[in-house]
Protein backbone atom coordinates (compact mmCIF):
# COMPACT_ATOMS: atom_id res chain seq x y z
CA UNK A 1 0.00 0.00 0.00
CA UNK A 2 1.76 3.35 -1.10
CA UNK A 3 1.98 6.34 1.42
CA UNK A 4 -1.39 8.25 -0.75
CA UNK A 5 -3.26 5.58 0.05
CA UNK A 6 -2.28 5.39 3.32
CA UNK A 7 -2.86 8.95 4.24
CA UNK A 8 -5.99 8.62 2.00
CA UNK A 9 -7.23 5.97 5.34
CA UNK A 10 -6.20 7.80 8.30
CA UNK A 11 -7.98 10.92 6.98
CA UNK A 12 -11.39 8.81 6.31
CA UNK A 13 -11.13 7.71 9.88
CA UNK A 14 -10.32 10.88 11.66
CA UNK A 15 -13.60 11.88 9.47
CA UNK A 16 -15.59 9.29 10.86
CA UNK A 17 -14.36 9.96 14.23
CA UNK A 18 -14.99 13.55 14.62
CA UNK A 19 -18.71 13.15 12.23
CA UNK A 20 -19.88 10.45 15.05
CA UNK A 21 -18.18 12.18 17.82
CA UNK A 22 -16.16 9.26 19.33
CA UNK A 23 -13.93 9.26 21.94
CA UNK A 24 -10.31 8.13 21.92
CA UNK A 25 -8.90 6.38 22.93
CA UNK A 26 -12.21 3.73 22.42
CA UNK A 27 -13.18 2.69 25.79
CA UNK A 28 -16.31 0.27 24.30
CA UNK A 29 -15.48 -0.93 20.77
CA UNK A 30 -19.31 -2.48 20.92
CA UNK A 31 -21.02 0.62 21.68
CA UNK A 32 -19.49 2.65 19.19
CA UNK A 33 -20.55 0.11 16.49
CA UNK A 34 -23.89 0.44 17.80
CA UNK A 35 -23.69 4.12 17.37
CA UNK A 36 -22.25 3.54 13.61
CA UNK A 37 -26.01 1.76 13.52
CA UNK A 38 -24.39 -1.82 13.32
CA UNK A 39 -24.10 -4.64 16.14
CA UNK A 40 -21.81 -7.45 17.31
CA UNK A 41 -22.51 -11.11 17.97
CA UNK A 42 -19.91 -14.07 19.06
CA UNK A 43 -19.88 -16.55 16.75
CA UNK A 44 -18.06 -20.13 18.38
CA UNK A 45 -18.11 -21.69 14.96
CA UNK A 46 -15.25 -19.88 13.32
CA UNK A 47 -13.85 -22.93 12.10
CA UNK A 48 -12.19 -21.37 8.71
CA UNK A 49 -9.22 -19.26 10.69
CA UNK A 50 -10.83 -15.97 10.51
CA UNK A 51 -11.41 -13.81 13.69
CA UNK A 52 -14.57 -12.10 12.36
CA UNK A 53 -16.25 -11.14 9.50
CA UNK A 54 -18.86 -8.24 8.23
CA UNK A 55 -22.44 -8.15 6.11
CA UNK A 56 -24.81 -5.86 5.72
CA UNK A 57 -28.19 -6.34 7.31
CA UNK A 58 -31.01 -4.64 6.22
CA UNK A 59 -29.59 -0.66 6.33
CA UNK A 60 -27.29 -1.60 9.10
CA UNK A 61 -24.36 -4.26 9.32
CA UNK A 62 -23.61 -6.95 11.42
CA UNK A 63 -20.17 -7.81 12.59
CA UNK A 64 -19.57 -11.61 13.96
CA UNK A 65 -16.41 -12.56 15.92
CA UNK A 66 -14.39 -15.26 17.02
CA UNK A 67 -15.00 -15.49 21.25
CA UNK A 68 -11.10 -17.69 21.18
CA UNK A 69 -9.24 -14.37 20.85
CA UNK A 70 -7.53 -11.94 23.73
CA UNK A 71 -9.41 -8.84 24.28
CA UNK A 72 -7.06 -6.45 22.23
CA UNK A 73 -7.46 -8.70 19.29
CA UNK A 74 -11.31 -8.21 19.46
CA UNK A 75 -10.90 -4.65 19.28
CA UNK A 76 -8.37 -4.47 16.38
CA UNK A 77 -10.82 -7.57 14.71
CA UNK A 78 -13.90 -5.06 14.98
CA UNK A 79 -12.25 -2.28 13.51
CA UNK A 80 -10.44 -4.13 11.33
CA UNK A 81 -14.01 -5.18 9.77
CA UNK A 82 -15.52 -1.92 10.27
CA UNK A 83 -12.45 -0.67 7.88
CA UNK A 84 -13.93 -3.44 5.37
CA UNK A 85 -17.45 -1.57 5.93
CA UNK A 86 -16.22 2.07 4.84
CA UNK A 87 -13.69 0.67 2.15
CA UNK A 88 -14.80 -1.64 0.46
CA UNK A 89 -18.73 -2.03 1.28
CA UNK A 90 -19.68 1.80 1.00
CA UNK A 91 -21.15 2.16 4.18
CA UNK A 92 -22.36 6.29 4.28
CA UNK A 93 -19.87 7.09 1.44
CA UNK A 94 -21.14 5.68 -1.58
CA UNK A 95 -25.01 4.43 -1.86
CA UNK A 96 -24.42 2.71 -5.00
CA UNK A 97 -21.92 0.31 -3.65
CA UNK A 98 -23.85 0.01 -0.10
CA UNK A 99 -26.72 -1.17 -2.13
CA UNK A 100 -24.84 -4.17 -4.22
CA UNK A 101 -23.81 -5.09 -0.86
CA UNK A 102 -26.80 -7.68 -0.93
CA UNK A 103 -24.88 -11.18 0.31
CA UNK A 104 -20.83 -9.90 0.51
CA UNK A 105 -19.22 -11.33 3.26
CA UNK A 106 -15.71 -9.68 4.30
CA UNK A 107 -13.45 -12.09 6.44
CA UNK A 108 -10.48 -11.17 8.35
CA UNK A 109 -7.97 -13.39 6.92
CA UNK A 110 -5.43 -13.61 4.19
CA UNK A 111 -3.08 -11.15 2.66
CA UNK A 112 -5.08 -9.16 0.02
CA UNK A 113 -4.66 -5.34 -0.70
CA UNK A 114 -8.00 -5.31 0.75
CA UNK A 115 -6.31 -6.83 3.84
CA UNK A 116 -3.99 -4.29 4.59
CA UNK A 117 -6.56 -1.55 3.62
CA UNK A 118 -8.84 -3.12 6.16
CA UNK A 119 -5.55 -3.02 8.47
CA UNK A 120 -4.82 0.39 8.30
CA UNK A 121 -7.86 1.57 9.15
CA UNK A 122 -8.23 -0.33 12.07
CA UNK A 123 -4.92 0.83 13.50
CA UNK A 124 -5.72 4.66 12.42
CA UNK A 125 -9.23 4.09 13.81
CA UNK A 126 -8.04 2.70 17.26
CA UNK A 127 -4.97 5.06 17.11
CA UNK A 128 -5.72 8.63 15.29
CA UNK A 129 -2.39 10.01 13.77
CA UNK A 130 -2.37 13.13 16.03
CA UNK A 131 -3.51 11.01 19.28
CA UNK A 132 -1.03 8.57 18.86
CA UNK A 133 2.17 10.92 18.28
CA UNK A 134 0.52 12.88 21.99
CA UNK A 135 0.85 9.73 23.45
CA UNK A 136 3.72 8.51 22.34
CA UNK A 137 5.23 11.82 23.11
CA UNK A 138 4.19 10.98 26.70
CA UNK A 139 6.08 7.87 27.23
CA UNK A 140 9.65 8.44 25.53
CA UNK A 141 12.67 9.39 27.36
CA UNK A 142 15.37 10.13 25.67
CA UNK A 143 15.35 7.57 22.47
CA UNK A 144 13.26 4.74 24.49
CA UNK A 145 9.37 4.42 23.69
CA UNK A 146 7.46 2.68 25.89
CA UNK A 147 5.40 1.00 23.37
CA UNK A 148 3.79 -1.40 25.79
CA UNK A 149 2.15 2.05 27.73
CA UNK A 150 0.85 2.97 23.77
CA UNK A 151 -0.47 -0.13 24.01
CA UNK A 152 -2.20 0.30 26.94
CA UNK A 153 -3.66 3.75 26.60
CA UNK A 154 -5.11 2.59 23.00
CA UNK A 155 -5.99 -1.01 24.01
CA UNK A 156 -4.00 -2.85 21.41
CA UNK A 157 -1.53 -4.85 21.35
CA UNK A 158 2.11 -4.47 22.03
CA UNK A 159 2.39 -5.04 18.19
CA UNK A 160 -0.16 -3.09 16.97
CA UNK A 161 1.15 -0.09 18.96
CA UNK A 162 4.69 -0.98 17.63
CA UNK A 163 3.55 -1.08 14.19
CA UNK A 164 1.50 1.89 13.90
CA UNK A 165 4.29 4.03 15.07
CA UNK A 166 6.72 2.31 12.35
CA UNK A 167 4.24 2.93 9.15
CA UNK A 168 3.96 6.94 10.64
CA UNK A 169 7.10 6.88 10.60
CA UNK A 170 7.62 7.62 14.20
CA UNK A 171 9.69 4.25 15.33
CA UNK A 172 11.98 2.31 13.13
CA UNK A 173 11.64 -1.18 11.56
Amino acid sequence: MNRELRMLINNLTQDIIDIFNIEIPIKDIDLVVTKLGGHIEENQSFDDFSDGNIRKQDEGFVIYVSPFQTKERRRFTIAHELGHLFLHMGYKIDKELWNKQKNATYYRSGDSLMEYQANEFAAAFLMPQKKYKEIMEQYTVGNKVRTDEIANYFGVSVSAASNRGKFLGYLEW
